[in-house]
C-alpha cells in the first residue's frame, strides 16, 4: 500500500535525481553520436550563453509572449461568452456543439496551414491559431461547470422565481468557478504549445521560428538551447500560474 504521507525534502531529492539521470543519459548519448546529432550538455549551455549575450532570447521571447497572451485573451473571452450562453440555453449548446467538436478533434496543424493561407506568415496567424484553439477549451469547461450545478438549487430558484441576477451570483457563479479556473489552467498550458507550433510552421520571428532555423541549418546546439528555454518557460508558468490556479480550483470544488 502506498504511503499517503509525503516528505517534501524526500520528494525534491527524487525529482533532482530524475533530472540528474536525464543529464547523464544526455551526456552518454552525446559521447556515442556526433555533436551535430546530439550536442553535449556543455555545448548546449555554451550555445545558450551565446543566445543570451546576443539578446536573441529576450527579443524572441517578447514576440512569442505577446502573441501567446493576445491569442489567449481573445480565446478565453470568446469561450467564456459562448460558454455562459450555452450553459444558460441548451439550444445554444447544441448549436455550438458541431463547431466545438471540430475544433477539438481536427489536428491543430491543419488549422495552422489554413491560417497561413488566410493571413500569411506573421503575428496575426499565430494569434488567430491560439485564440481559435483556446476557445473550445474554455467553452467546454464553462458548459461542464453549469452541468455540475445541483439541480435542486435550480429547481428551488425556479419555484421561488429568484431573479436571474441573484441566481447568477448565488448559484451559477459558485458552480462554474471550479471549471472556469481549471479551463484557464489548461488554456495557459495549451497556448504555449500552440504559439510555438504556429511560429515553427509560419512565422518570421519568435521562438518557434528560431527553432525552425536551427533545424534547417543543423545548428543542433542552438536547437537544444531553445528547447531548454522552452522547458524553463513551461516550468515557470506551471509554478507561477498553473499550480496556483489548480489549487484555487480544488478549493472551489471542495465541499464546504
Amino acid at each position: 500500500m502506498r504511503n499517503s504521507i509525503s516528505n517534501p525534502k524526500k520528494d525534491l531529492a527524487y525529482k533532482l535525481l530524475g533530472v540528474l539521470l536525464i543529464i547523464l543519459f544526455w551526456q552518454l548519448l552525446s559521447m556515442i553520436y556526433l555533436s551535430v546529432l546530439v550536442p553535449s550538455p556543455a555545448e548546449t549551455l555554451s550555445a545558450l550563453r551565446q543566445l543570451l549575450l546576443s539578446g536573441e532570447i529576450t527579443r524572441n521571447l517578447s514576440i512569442s509572449f505577446q502573441r501567446q497572451f493576445t491569442g489567449l485573451l481573445l480565446g478565453v473571452m470568446a469561450g467564456i461568452i459562448t460558454g455562459l450562453l450555452a450553459g444558460l440555453k441548451r439550444s445554444i449548446e447544441l448549436i455550438m456543439s458541431p463547431l466545438v467538436k471540430c475544433l477539438m478533434t481536427i489536428p491543430a496543424v491543419i488549422f495552422v496551414v489554413m491560417a497561413m493561407v488566410w493571413f500569411g506568415m506573421g503575428s496575426v496567424m499565430a494569434v488567430f491559431i491560439v485564440a481559435l484553439l483556446v476557445f473550445p477549451i474554455m467553452h467546454v469547461n464553462i458548459v461542464e461547470g453549469f452541468k455540475s450545478i445541483d439541480a435542486a438549487y435550480l429547481q428551488m430558484a425556479r419555484v421561488y422565481r429568484v431573479p436571474l441576477k441573484i441566481r447568477f451570483r448565488k448559484i451559477y457563479l459558485p458552480g462554474v468557478m471550479h471549471s472556469f479556473l481549471a479551463g484557464i489552467s489548461l488554456a495557459v498550458a495549451s497556448s504555449i504549445r500552440l504559439t510555438i507550433m504556429a511560429e515553427l510552421l509560419g512565422a518570421r520571428e519568435g521562438m518557434g521560428q528560431k527553432i525552425a532555423i536551427s533545424r534547417s541549418y543543423l545548428q543542433t546546439d542552438h536547437l537544444f538551447a531553445w528547447v531548454l528555454v522552452l522547458i524553463f518557460i513551461v516550468f515557470t508558468l506551471d509554478w507561477l500560474f498553473i499550480r496556483p490556479l489548480n489549487r484555487m480550483a480544488n478549493r472551489w470544488k471542495a465541499p464546504n
